[in-house]
């Protein structure tokens, strides 16, 4: 974390990021066909729906005018988000609003562990699931939550710190999600040790009191710009975003870098307690063809 208060790490995250999105505007679609091995649902893939299955990476069946709404709503609501203010006090109340419509909303947890998904009834269809839960400070309602939503998804939770988890409901990983130097693993390296390398993340949580900012950099990073391996695929990031007064461009830079990454905004929920310093977000990733016409 102290890395992250130096001014000059600041400036460099934030340049690299800038140079990230525009490294991956201009390198055409990216989605699933990265030799992944995508497990799908049974979703009907007729020719009323051809459209959004494919902007929506299998995701969404609905006819071509809802789904050209859906466009046209976030063409509007992101040309407002991009245009963000840099007030503190009035940050999270003004600024990334939700830019996608989900229809089907779930509550999993309660409190404020508690989050967001989009179309969990798609994971019940799905013969398997993976869900990476990343902060747990020894809190397992969201673990617990999705257990009994759905009981056959294979949840991970990861800390730095050493906590038990619920019998048959998760399993726990002492280690720090990082770049892969200084006692850090990479995501693809916990991916490789737990076999999980032909699965996509269908659910990745993240509660890291601030650290997020450097672990997203780090992530894309490795995704787009190390050709090494497979990019990692994603599907739902729910997450709590920080901020304070001297971070609120590192904060734009982070939500730009979602988007370069081809996430919507579906939800956001700030937090009652600290409304000013914290703000509950889901993003759901859908493929680049969505996008086009909207830069």
């Amino acid at each position: 974390m102290s890395l992250l208060k130096n001014s000059r790490f600041r400036f460099v995250s934030v340049i690299s990021i800038t140079f990230l999105i525009l490294i991956f505007y201009f390198n055409g679609d990216h989605n699933h066909d990265h030799g992944v091995e995508i497990v799908k649902g049974s979703k009907s893939k007729s020719s009323t729906c051809h459209k959004s299955m494919i902007e929506s990476d299998q995701f969404i069946c609905e006819s071509d005018e809802k789904w050209q709404s859906r466009r046209d709503f976030y063409s509007k609501q992101h040309e407002k988000n991009t245009l963000s203010m840099n007030e503190y006090e009035k940050y999270f109340y003004l600024n990334w609003l939700p830019e996608f419509q989900c229809h089907n909303e779930t509550r999993i947890g309660y409190g404020d562990g508690g989050k967001w998904a989009c179309d969990i009834e798609y994971l019940k269809l799905k013969p398997s699931c993976l869900i990476y839960s990343l902060g747990s400070a020894g809190e397992f309602a969201f673990e617990q939550s999705v257990h009994e939503r759905l009981p056959h998804c294979s949840v991970h939770t990861i800390d730095t710190r050493r906590f038990q988890c619920p019998k048959g409901v998760c399993t726990m990983h002492q280690l720090t999600i990082g770049d892969g130097k200084n006692n850090t693993k990479t995501l693809r390296d916990l991916m490789i040790d737990l076999n999980h390398t032909n699965l996509e993340i269908d659910i990745l949580k993240v509660d890291i009191e601030s650290s997020e900012y450097a672990l997203f950099h780090t992530l894309f990073s490795n995704n787009e710009m190390n050709r090494n391996g497979t990019p990692i695929y994603i599907r739902q990031i729910l997450i709590e975003v920080h901020l304070d007064r001297q971070r609120i461009y590192e904060t734009n830079a982070l939500f730009y870098l979602f988007n370069s990454q081809n996430y919507v905004i579906y939800h956001r929920e700030l937090n009652a307690g600290f409304p000013y310093y914290a703000c509950e977000y889901g993003f759901l990733k859908l493929n680049r063809k969505f996008f086009r016409g909207h830069f």
